[in-house]
């Protein structure tokens, strides 16, 4: 088995309307969202899912407060795991709104592997999700690697395709101890959105949305990990 460890980091929270999370629901409802990075160490590579909303510009933290302590900040985070962000190889954007690739930036050393839909679309995205896409976070100088589908990383770790909630959305599955890790991303950022089927309230396709909940519903022995849900702060694996 390629996969050595598993780990939940953390870059703090930010605020957003609960209603951006679940379709129909919550609106005016201000939400504490978790940011948590996944970190995956196998036996080639150190692999980081998201990494979270890093500092926002002046003009968005009128509308997001960040929280966030030095300890969570996730560099500190991931020290705490015996590792730098030079040692990171690889960065997995599930997509790349600004709270999910903002600290790209601290990975010097990293490939990033995103769907190559998402990166054509995020740098000319449609007036309705414009706000989403912060050229700064994602424009980074790194080697980018563009994937097309489903796309083995090593053996146990894969990513899949979950386009709705981006046109471009991918999922993570990490076969470890018996088990089917699933870091959701936007795919289903809380609980409900698995359990309910209930679509992201930011979307880019509906329809498709549904599918990819329907697709990750499907995956047997799963644990899931919700993108956003401020109470799954930490998971024995």
């Amino acid at each position: 088995m390629a996969v050595i460890d598993v780990k939940l980091l953390t870059d703090g929270y930010f605020t957003l309307d609960k209603s951006f999370l679940v379709f129909g629901k919550y609106q005016g409802t201000k939400y504490k969202a978790a940011l948590k990075p996944l970190l995956v160490r196998t036996e080639k590579e150190n692999i980081i899912v998201d990494t979270g909303v890093g500092n926002l510009p002046p003009n968005y933290q009128k509308f997001h407060d960040v929280i966030r302590t030095h300890e969570e900040e996730l560099g500190n985070s991931l020290k705490k795991n015996g590792l730098r962000p030079e040692d990171i190889t690889m960065v997995v954007n599930t997509h790349l709104h600004f709270d999910h690739c903002g600290n790209n930036r601290l990975f010097p050393n990293s490939k990033f592997l995103v769907q190559i839909d998402e990166i054509r679309y995020a740098y000319f995205p449609d007036r309705f999700m414009r706000v989403s896409y912060l050229r700064p976070f994602f424009d980074v100088e790194g080697d980018y690697l563009p994937v097309h589908g489903k796309y083995e990383i090593e053996d146990g770790v894969e990513v899949l395709p979950t386009p709705g909630h981006t046109i471009g959305h991918q999922s993570l599955v990490v076969k470890w101890k018996g088990r089917n890790i699933v870091y959701a991303g936007d795919a289903a950022p809380l609980p409900e959105n698995i359990e309910k089927r209930n679509i992201t309230g930011m979307i880019y396709s509906g329809s498709q949305g549904l599918e990819s909940i329907d697709t990750l519903r499907r995956i047997e022995n799963p644990v899931y990990i919700y993108s956003h849900d401020n109470e799954q702060l930490k998971v024995e694996f």
